[in-house]
C-alpha cells in the first residue's frame, strides 16, 4: 500500500472478460437456479455477462462470478494493495498485479503474480531506511481434478512456484528465519515450490465453502538465506445476494515447520460485484501473534 494508505489496505478485483470465441449452444451452457421455483434451466452465456451462475465442467458454482470461487476459471486481472501491521509495530505494504486465465478448456487456470513491496521496520531497526522494490514472482497452475455429478463438490489441485526476483534491498533487514510472513512478502532468496489441494462445496449457486492447503518448500537458491518449510491453510465461506453484495469470512493459518511458529489470522470480507468488477473491504486480526506475525490488517 502507498504511504497514504497506512491505516488500511486496498484490494481491487477486476474480472476482465471471458473467452471471446464465437458462441454456439454448446460453447457456453450454464446452469442457473430459479430461486422461486427451485428448478434448473439451461441458458446461453455471453462472454460480456460475467454476473451469472458459472458451472463449467469440473467447476463449482457461485452466484455471479465475483472472483471468490477458486474452482471458477475465467480470465481476470487483479490489482491489489495489502497493508499489514505486525506484532512489534513493524509494517509491510505490498501492491500486487495478478493475471489469471483459463487453461484445459476452463478446467484449470494459470496465474502470474508480481508483488511490489514496501516496508517500515524502524520499530525493530530504528536506523533502518524504509525500503521498497519488486518481490518474488509467483507462478501458479490449478486443475479441477474431480467434481460430483451435481457439481456441488469440486476438488482442485495446485502447483505454485516462487522465483527469487526480489530486490536485494528488500532482503537486508529481515530476520534469519525465512518462514514467517515477512519472508514471503519481501522475498525469500530461494526457489520455492508449493503443491496444494482444495475442495469447493457449493450447496447453492450463491453459497460456497472452501478449504485450501499448500505446502511450500525451498529447493535451491541463496545459501545465505534460511530454508523454507511452511504450510498455508485457508478456510472460507462465501454467500452472495442477487444485488451483487456478498460476504466472505476467512480463517488463515501459516505454519513454519522449521521454527514451529504459527500465524493465525481471521478476516471477514464484505464485497460488491457488478458487471465484472468486484470491490470489497476486509478487516483482519491476528490471534495471539508472535513477533512479526500479523497483528491486524485491512483491505479496501
Amino acid at each position: 500500500m502507498s504511504t497514504a494508505l497506512c491505516n488500511g489496505r486496498l484490494f481491487l478485483l477486476i474480472a476482465v472478460f471471458g473467452a471471446q470465441a464465437e458462441l454456439t449452444a454448446q460453447d457456453f451452457v450454464i446452469s442457473e437456479m430459479d430461486q422461486n421455483a427451485q428448478v434448473q434451466r439451461n441458458v446461453l452465456f455471453s462472454p460480456r455477462d460475467v454476473a451469472v451462475v458459472f458451472t463449467q465442467d469440473g467447476g463449482g458454482s457461485a452466484q455471479g462470478n465475483n472472483g471468490t470461487n477458486p474452482a471458477q476459471n475465467v480470465t481476470t486481472f487483479i490489482a491489489s494493495n495489502e497493508y499489514d501491521t505486525l506484532d512489534g509495530n513493524n509494517r509491510i505494504n505490498t501492491t500486487y498485479a495478478r493475471l489469471k486465465f483459463p487453461i484445459y478448456e476452463a478446467r484449470g487456470s494459470f496465474l502470474l503474480e508480481m508483488p511490489f513491496a514496501y516496508y517500515n521496520f524502524t520499530a525493530s531497526f530504528p536506523n533502518a531506511p524504509q525500503i521498497g522494490g519488486l518481490g518474488d514472482l509467483k507462478l501458479q497452475g490449478s486443475y479441477n481434478t474431480w467434481s460430483s455429478d451435481d457439481k456441488r463438490f469440486t476438488m482442485i489441485s495446485f502447483l505454485e512456484m516462487f522465483v527469487p526476483t526480489a530486490d536485494n534491498a528488500l532482503l537486508t533487514q529481515q530476520s534469519s528465519t525465512g518462514n514467517e510472513l515477512t519472508a514471503f512478502n519481501l522475498g525469500t532468496g530461494k526457489f520455492v515450490i508449493g503443491p496444494g489441494v482444495g475442495l469447493v462445496y457449493a450447496p447453492r449457486p450463491n453459497f460456497i465453502i472452501a478449504p485450501l492447503y499448500f505446502f511450500e518448500a525451498s529447493i535451491f537458491g541463496n545459501e545465505d538465506r534460511a530454508d523454507i518449510r511452511r504450510g498455508k491453510l485457508r478456510i472460507f465461506g462465501m454467500y452472495a445476494w442477487q444485488n451483487g453484495v456478498y460476504t466472505l469470512p476467512e480463517f488463515q493459518l501459516l505454519t513454519s515447520y522449521l521454527s514451529g511458529n504459527n500465524d493465525v489470522y481471521v478476516a471477514p470480507e464484505f464485497g460488491y460485484s457488478h458487471q465484472g468488477t468486484t470491490l470489497y473491504v476486509k478487516p483482519g486480526v491476528g490471534i495471539n501473534p508472535d513477533p512479526n506475525d500479523r497483528e491486524w490488517g485491512l483491505e479496501f
